[in-house]
């Protein structure tokens, strides 16, 4: 088998994540916004409602802020999960805004890699327009930076030839969690990479009130 790499290059610029920077005060469980979880299965924004949900803002290929993101959510899971009170009434959500990559494959892939519990926790892609729609509503900033398009070209056994194309490109997005109150208001923020699971904690345990 023959391997060709055809690079081609996108030009795009990165912008100031804090540029249009706004804070949404409500879930925009209304808006009426159709998704796809890890396991394919087509959900609602409004499915989520009547419970407390803590909401991170990831992409899979991120090579820094995604993961701190990932795993402080997981010591916030861990500890809503070790009161039974608070397991049935707390679900967390992962929202990508990177669909032309994140697939719901690709992001059961990473549920498995990171060990998440996915009983109470749930991996959440979509359409391009959606997914934008859906940041731009919920105050999260993303730019995509310089962007390659590797095309890759192999000849099979049989002669056959056939292409394959991998997008590389990082994004500039911004950091954050969100603890949303059973009726859908944003109740509190933090910053994901950095949030403190005992703070969360205490936040969550208010927004049920």
């Amino acid at each position: 088998m023959r391997k060709i790499l055809i690079p081609i290059t996108v030009v795009a610029f990165f912008v100031s994540c804090e540029k249009g920077l706004n804070y949404a005060k409500r879930f925009p469980y209304d808006k009426g916004y159709v998704l796809v979880n890890q396991n394919g299965d087509t959900v609602r924004l409004s499915d989520f409602r009547g419970k407390v949900v803590v909401a991170g803002y990831i992409y899979t290929h991120c090579p820094d802020i995604c993961p701190f993101i990932t795993n402080n959510m997981k010591k916030i899971q861990r500890l809503v999960n070790a009161d039974p009170a608070l397991k049935d009434t707390v679900i967390f959500l992962s929202i990508t805004f990177d669909p032309r990559r994140d697939s719901p494959e690709v992001l059961r892939e990473y549920a498995r890699l990171y060990r998440v519990d996915t009983s109470n926790w749930v991996f959440l892609t979509g359409e391009r327009r959606v997914i934008d729609s859906l940041m731009k509503d919920l105050g999260i900033v993303v730019e995509v930076g310089p962007m390659s398009l590797d095309v890759r070209v192999d000849t099979l056994e049989d002669g056959r030839v056939v292409a394959d194309t991998v997008y590389r490109y990082e994004i500039l997005h911004t950091d954050r969690i969100h603890v949303v109150t059973p009726d859908g208001r944003i109740f509190s923020y933090f910053k994901g990479s950095e949030a403190d699971p005992n703070e969360v904690m205490k936040t969550i345990k208010e927004a049920i009130k």
